[in-house]
């Protein structure tokens, strides 16, 4: 893939590097696991305007300022209007999407809000970073 670059990182430096993490959950389709700093929060309460994020603690090894939450991704978006970059699905049926395409869907909307996403997919870490325009 161009302009894809590979390297290794200790999960513990994750935190510094992203606002957000999202995880598919692969035995409960439909619902991901959210865990965001501060600005993370911001961009991923933007993207569900008409809903509120009941933010927990984060997930294990998560710095304590950061927070978490489990989301059903189709349900969510069958429900209430959101601001996830829906036009990347190609019009899929969100219900039968993969777990890695849903926490994939919530990076690319964090990352449209200016902020900076990883996601797990097939077993690694992605990291999407805001366009730089350079």
């Amino acid at each position: 893939m161009p302009g894809t670059k590979t390297f290794s990182i200790k999960m513990a430096d994750l935190p510094n590097m992203v606002d957000a993490i999202f995880a598919g959950n692969h035995d409960d389709p439909g619902w991901v696991e959210m865990n965001v700093n501060d600005k993370g929060r911001a961009c991923v309460d933007a993207l569900f305007p008409g809903g509120h994020i009941a933010w927990s603690e984060p997930g294990v090894g998560l710095p304590a300022d950061w927070r978490g939450f489990d989301i059903n991704v189709p349900d969510v978006v069958a429900e209430i209007e959101t601001a996830l970059p829906m036009d990347i699905t190609g019009g899929a049926d969100l219900d039968e999407a993969k777990p890695d395409a849903l926490a994939l869907l919530l990076a690319v909307g964090v990352v449209r809000q200016g902020g900076r996403a990883a996601y797990l997919h097939e077993g690694h870490i992605e990291i999407a970073l805001p366009h730089s325009g350079h």
